[in-house]
């Protein structure tokens, strides 16, 4: 008998290993730091051990190098590191849930024990397996598992599907698309930009014998705040969808990397639309009649990660616009746009079309990226474009006439303390442009819709309360000009870190972290990251 008891006494573990694996637990959850006097005020909410138990067992396993303590300038200490003794105590587990290596089918809102037990009996031992099965091999494994609820179940296992599993899936399809047909193995490919010399699509009001004013032939802007009322706006649909230049759906056979996100229901997920902050309309209606206007020049403004290009991504999708950027810096010169004088093998020397000219030449929508940095003398040689409609390039001796669908498009950051690297436009440059300012979004309801399906639109990554909290703190980066700010494109990045087992204000921290400028200091924003998570 007390053989047993001395047994049962040995099993235990013992309090400093479960200090530890609390340790790790918050510190994961916290985002790597963490202060000791918050673990020992708040131990006793997961186990039975003491606030004055705690700091004892912190110290001592401090000095047997345990616990990583780092002291501030105040003198409060931190715990920065820990290496959790021996495996994880049920206690911990309990408090904090099981890992993904050993699966709980009681988190789905409607299993059961039983019927967690059912699956199990059944051979379902993990979610994928679960995942896989049909509504007719699930129903009637229990007596409560009715056809509805199995349903159910099949459409919220997929998100609990490790994501390691999600990847490898998603890997394998996306190298398929590599494939060479001969060889059946993967290969690179390389585009010249400028050997695509395919034009455009028509109109479709002229190939279906359409009025050109009618509905069907133009973007109709009919998202944010035009989604109850939509608004014709002019830009002409054309006939092409499959053209190389235009962006493709996710869905698409041809879709790349850089293909735009797809809803539940197949569509490109809208972009979340701002008001213009002076003219007080959707960016999307105001954009698209610009661009209805022909060869009309237009600088779109506004932070980082605001969602400029996905924007203009999005129009050109809509109506099967051919969709050129191009990144512009310091060392961006007039050929890198329009093409040098190059050689032939006779010695004869020719021009080399560039992609600015060929996507002019195409008909496609030429987005210059940041375009006040490039070299003014790559600049000046767009003004007689931005005037007349028409390119003028010096070193080949040419006058370019542009295909009639051809766009203009620059994007560049504002001129805040944020971006104070970024070069003043020429006002003679300037005043060419139709100017449109992008903002974050400032209504947290909307951001969030757009980023629940841009995050959550294959299977729920982060649940939508907590997706809120992250949203509401990112707005408060955007109000305080000393913090990092965090724009959607972030978020999108914080919820990637979540998808990979972070915790939430973790993954914030991180990205807060790494936008972080040099004369910013991130721990000023950690403070008040406590009062959203």
């Amino acid at each position: 008998m007390s053989s047993t008891t001395t047994d049962d006494a040995d099993s235990q573990p013992d309090e400093q290993a479960i200090l530890s694996h609390l340790v790790r637990r918050l510190l994961q959850r916290e985002g790597g730091q963490i202060p000791l006097e918050r673990v020992t005020l708040r131990v006793s909410d997961y186990v039975d051990i003491g606030e004055q138990a705690a700091a004892d067992l912190l110290d001592e396993g401090a000095d047997a190098g345990i616990y990583t303590l780092k002291r501030g300038a105040g003198g409060t200490r931190t715990i920065t590191g820990v290496s959790p003794q021996g495996p994880e105590p049920d206690i911990i587990v309990a408090a904090f849930g099981a890992g993904a290596d050993t699966p709980d089918f009681t988190v789905i809102s409607v299993v059961t024990e039983s019927i967690d037990q059912a699956f199990r009996d059944a051979g379902y031992e993990t979610f994928s397996s679960l995942a896989d099965a049909g509504a007719d091999d699930l129903t009637g494994l229990t007596g409560t598992l009715t056809e509805s609820r199995a349903a159910a179940i099949l459409q919220e296992a997929p998100q609990h599907v490790p994501v390691g599993t999600r990847l490898a899936t998603a890997a394998a399809r996306r190298y398929a698309r590599r494939l060479d047909a001969e060889t059946d193995r993967g290969v690179a490919r390389v585009v010249d930009l400028a050997t695509t010399d395919i034009p455009v699509g028509e109109p479709v009001y002229r190939t279906a014998g359409l009025d050109p004013e009618s509905l069907e032939a133009q973007y109709v802007s009919a998202v944010g705040r035009n989604a109850d009322d939509p608004v014709a706006t002019g830009l002409h649909v054309l006939d092409d969808p499959d053209h190389p230049d235009v962006p493709k759906a996710a869905s698409h056979p041809d879709a790349g990397d850089d293909a735009l996100p797809v809803d539940d229901t197949g569509h490109v997920v809208p972009p979340a639309v701002p008001v213009e902050p002076r003219l007080q309309l959707p960016l999307d209606e105001l954009l698209a009649k610009k661009l209805a206007r022909g060869l009309v020049p237009v600088r779109l403004v506004g932070p980082r990660g605001s969602g400029k290009n996905y924007l203009i991504k999005y129009l050109c999708h809509e109506t099967n616009r051919g969709y050129i950027s191009i990144d512009c810096d310091e060392a961006t010169h007039t050929e890198d746009l329009f093409g040098p004088l190059t050689p032939t093998e006779e010695g004869l020397i020719v021009p080399r079309t560039g992609p600015a000219k060929q996507a002019l030449l195409n008909g496609s929508v030429l987005v210059l990226n940041e375009f006040p940095v490039m070299r003014a003398g790559a600049a000046m040689a767009l003004h007689r474009l931005l005037n007349e409609g028409k390119l003028l390039v010096k070193a080949h001796g040419e006058l370019v006439e542009p295909h009639p669908s051809a766009r203009i498009v620059i994007t560049m950051n504002p001129p805040t303390r944020e971006y104070r690297d970024s070069e003043p436009m020429n006002s003679a440059t300037r005043g060419r442009f139709r100017a449109l300012e992008q903002p974050y979004i400032k209504d947290v309801e909307i951001e969030l819709d757009t980023l629940d399906v841009q995050v959550n639109g294959g299977s729920r990554v982060v649940d939508r309360g907590t997706l809120r909290k992250v949203v509401q703190f990112a707005h408060q980066t955007r109000q305080n000009e000393n913090w990092p700010t965090l724009s959607t494109r972030n978020l999108v990045i914080v919820c990637e870190h979540i998808e990979d087992g972070a915790a939430p204000k973790a993954a914030l921290k991180n990205e807060v972290w790494a936008v972080a400028e040099p004369n910013q200091y991130p721990e000023d924003a950690y403070e008040t990251l406590d009062d959203f998570l």
